[in-house]
């Protein structure tokens, strides 16, 4: 906007003339003398006055326009970041409703059940290909092919008029053998799905426990502590060595890697080793307060690890099985099975239905792997280590992915939650009971509050000898500087 420029006319003073006193040309020259003299100054003092008085008015009308400008700037700027963050809240709304309407990717096998919805009694993965067999209290078995999708069921055999209690492939998978509560033993070809050996009285009591030693040796344990070794070579259905060494049922059994030495765990109590080549027992501990139900290989097969029905684990030397060389007794409560995953980590499954990750060197529980209603029954892991399934008296197989195992930044067993000093050492020997890993379907009560807890500083690094010496002459050359200021 331009200002008009305004100029201030004044009137000339008029001076009274007397011509009486003054001759008239005198009078005349000098009342033009000071007529012009006077309208010069005055049209200098006009035009300077009015140059201030519209400069003056500019600046103030430009401060106005320019304040305004500024008001509605920031008027539309709130506008604009209030228009900006209902957009954004609306667009994460959406993304989490979209996020959530998503099908989430599945990084295990579903479940798995009996036709008859029964008890599941064992499992098996196979060593080659990814199939499992799983064995019911009817005695039927089946065969699934397992997928992160889906499992496809292959086929469905009825060997057995009574209960399945076991089940295992062979070696090279081409092989699977099943042994029954009717005493009988059978081996079926896993291509064909024929029989292609039958043991019907293989013991004289039901058969508790099976293991493929080797590609032709077997062994099988029965409810008496009855163990007898096999050699499906031999024509003749007869055990190439019988043992008698424990009063209860043989519970499991475990060999080496060179199939020496068969080494197997009773109800009795007792972890009883039998050299298969000499015929003949090689060692026996001694009878422990609770029944041993399972039992591994650990260390580079250098120890063994046995679970006992109270919840106690006894770790053995091999060739040194009289007594144990160290313990673990935490569980809550009874070990019915055991799986060795890695050198130093161990799965079990407990009466509590839990299946529960534990570090052995040292002693030390990782958390819950998955759960079950029931107790569990059977572990096993598949040929690309990155699933475990269990088994329960729910008539269902359960799959768990543990490949996060083998991911060496993961920290495992980190509070997030801060601890009263007040039964501290209870508060967290229940944590680790209870701490939900991540395969588990659970979710541990610290995770909610993670994202508010305040970052923990880092500690400042030790100064080493050279900088302490630094250190040191620079405090002394202050106290020196002080002194001399005094």
């Amino acid at each position: 906007m331009k200002m008009k420029r305004v100029f201030f006319s004044h009137k000339p003073v008029v001076i009274p003339r007397f011509p009486e006193n003054f001759p008239d040309e005198e009078i005349n020259s000098d009342e033009e003398d000071v007529d012009d003299s006077l309208t010069d100054e005055e049209d200098e003092l006009s035009n300077e006055e009015t140059s201030e008085i519209a400069k003056a008015t500019t600046d103030s009308s430009e401060e106005e326009q320019e304040d305004e400008e500024e008001i509605q700037n920031q008027g539309e700027s709130i506008e604009q970041l209030a228009a900006g963050r209902e957009k954004k809240e609306d667009d994460d709304i959406i993304v989490a409703i979209c996020n959530a309407a998503k099908p989430q990717e599945k990084t295990k096998p579903p479940d798995l059940r009996t036709s008859l919805n029964c008890m599941v009694t064992d499992i098996s993965f196979h060593p080659n290909e990814e199939l499992i067999a799983m064995s019911d209290i009817e005695g039927e078995i089946t065969c699934y092919k397992y997928g992160n999708e889906e499992n496809e069921l292959l086929h469905t055999l009825n060997h057995h008029k009574k209960s399945c209690r076991a089940l295992t492939f062979n070696h090279d998978g081409a092989l699977l053998f099943s042994a029954s509560k009717d005493k009988s033993v059978v081996i079926t070809d896993t291509e064909t799905m024929k029989v292609t050996q039958s043991f019907c009285k293989a013991h004289s009591s039901p058969i508790y426990s099976l293991l493929c030693m080797d590609a032709n040796i077997w062994a099988s344990g029965d409810d008496d502590g009855v163990v007898k070794v096999w050699d499906k070579r031999r024509s003749v259905q007869k055990p190439v060595a019988e043992f008698k060494e424990m009063d209860e049922f043989v519970s499991s059994m475990i060999t080496d890697s060179g199939s020496r030495l068969l080494v197997c765990t009773s109800g009795e109590g007792t972890l009883t080793a039998f050299n298969t080549r000499r015929k003949k027992m090689e060692g026996q501990s001694e009878v422990y307060p609770s029944e041993m139900n399972c039992a591994g290989l650990i260390r580079q097969e250098t120890k063994v690890i046995a679970g006992l029905g109270n919840g106690n684990m006894y770790i053995f030397d091999w060739k040194a099985f009289g007594y144990h060389s160290d313990a673990f007794g935490d569980h809550p409560s009874a070990i019915n099975c055991m799986l060795p995953i890695m050198d130093n980590i161990v799965i079990t499954g407990c009466d509590d239905g839990k299946i529960r990750a534990i570090s052995l060197f040292p002693h030390r529980f990782l958390g819950v792997v998955g759960h079950h209603k029931f107790p569990i029954e059977r572990l096993d892991i598949s040929t690309c280590g990155h699933y475990i399934a269990s088994t329960s008296h729910d008539g269902r197989v359960r799959f768990w992915n543990i490949s996060y195992f083998e991911n060496p930044d993961l920290k495992l067993m980190e509070s997030t939650t801060k601890k009263s000093v007040r039964n501290k050492k209870r508060s967290l020997r229940k944590e680790k009971l209870g701490f939900q890993l991540p395969s588990s379907k659970r979710r541990n009560k610290g995770d909610f509050f993670a994202g508010f807890a305040e970052p923990e500083l880092e500690p400042e690094p030790e100064a080493g000898p050279a900088e302490e010496a630094e250190n040191e002459s620079e405090s002394e050359s202050d106290i020196e500087s002080s002194s001399d200021s005094d």
